[in-house]
């Protein structure tokens, strides 16, 4: 899996340009009042210019996208707070198919997913929870669901009567499905799912000759170092956000960027910056290392940014003073979708405790 540096290059400058010319602020905040938390336009949009396609294999039309080409447009995903579910069915969703299906399974889901007309959900931190029951059946509570109010089925992890690990997908509209839409910190959608002797269609073909818990940890691993470039894309536009309002806003007669104790709090946040973007290039890479040397550098990343991130957000919503707060200024709007950020698959706490662990199993 490989996309040279100049298709990621236009890749992301494509999607920049969409979204500037698409998604400023003011839109973003009608779209917080869409039913689905999302511009279906906009999805449909980013389906017909291929971005959903990024990870499908090259066979089917798609580009077999790498960590480090998700990365670039994660980073547009973060700095635009753009709403569409692209990681939860664009990239991970399409990904586990795309890995764990059969042929027909491959066929019959991925074009859908590439197209956009199908939208999932997935989670993969419940297999305790779920039980693949006789005749494949499926009981259980799946707490959050990101899109899932909106989804069309749901990857989940889950454990037959012999604990084996397995990977189904439960239609949304199937018999036994009960899920209770809500709204996330940042205004996505999301839902509560309860199946109830709900029919699951198991997906257990895996790829590369990895095992399905395999798949299952290098897709996690993944899915951080996306997060990690979504938190540098939000990040970027703090720094750039704050900066700009320093120079603008004065204080007994001068702009606050003269006052040299907001100079030194600046330097530091591009610091901040500048490490955030240096080690998620570095967990992108890793993701091609082994496992164990890829876990590791994944969540010291993932660990790091968690902080550097709030610490980031925390700062701009000071330096703005009392503006920093309101729903009508996007500072707000970064910090929220920040503290959700920081506690998606495992959050800050998780993946410093992994890293360490890892760290010294490599002493």
């Amino acid at each position: 899996m490989t996309t040279d540096l100049e298709t990621i290059g236009m890749l992301r400058d494509s999607l920049e340009r969409y979204a500037a010319d698409n998604y400023a602020f003011n839109d973003r905040l009608g779209m917080l009042k869409e039913s689905t938390g999302f511009n279906v336009k906009v999805w449909s949009d980013l389906a017909e210019f291929g971005f959903l396609t990024l990870r499908l294999p090259e066979d089917m039309g798609g580009l077999d996208g790498d960590a480090t080409s998700v990365g670039a447009l994660m980073e547009v995903v973060g700095k635009y707070l753009m709403q569409e579910p692209f990681l939860v069915s664009g990239i991970l969703s399409t990904t586990l198919v795309a890995r764990l299906g059969d042929a027909g399974q491959r066929e019959r889901l991925l074009q859908g997913l590439g197209s956009g007309q199908m939208l999932f959900s997935c989670s993969l931190e419940h297999a305790d929870d779920c039980l693949v029951e006789k005749n494949n059946r499926l009981s259980g509570r799946l707490d959050l669901m990101m899109h899932g109010d909106a989804a069309h089925g749901f990857l989940v992890t889950v454990r037959n009567g012999s604990g084996e690990l397995k990977l189904g997908l439960v239609n949304a509209s199937a018999s036994g499905v009960h899920r209770s839409p809500c709204r996330l910190l940042d205004g996505r959608g999301a839902a509560r799912v309860v199946l109830d002797n709900a029919e699951v269609e198991l997906l257990n073909s895996p790829a590369n000759g990895l095992s399905i818990e395999e798949h299952i940890e290098l897709l996690l691993d993944e899915a951080n170092v996306a997060l990690c470039a979504e938190a540098c894309g939000m990040i970027d536009a703090l720094v750039n956000t704050t900066n700009d309002y320093l120079k603008v806003r004065t204080q007994f007669g001068r702009p606050l960027a003269t006052n040299q104790a907001l100079q030194h709090r600046m330097a530091n946040l591009y610091l901040l910056r500048q490490e955030a973007f240096a080690l998620t290039r570095a967990a992108e890479r890793a993701i091609s290392q082994p496992a164990a040397e890829r876990s590791r550098i994944v969540s010291g990343a993932r660990a790091y940014i968690s902080q550097a991130a709030r610490q980031v957000a925390n700062e701009a919503v000071q330096m703005h003073g009392g503006l920093g707060i309101t729903e009508e200024l996007n500072v707000s709007h970064y910090y929220r979708r920040i503290m959700l950020l920081n506690n998606l698959l495992g959050g800050r706490d998780h993946h410093f405790s992994r890293f360490v662990e890892s760290s010294l199993g490599a002493a």
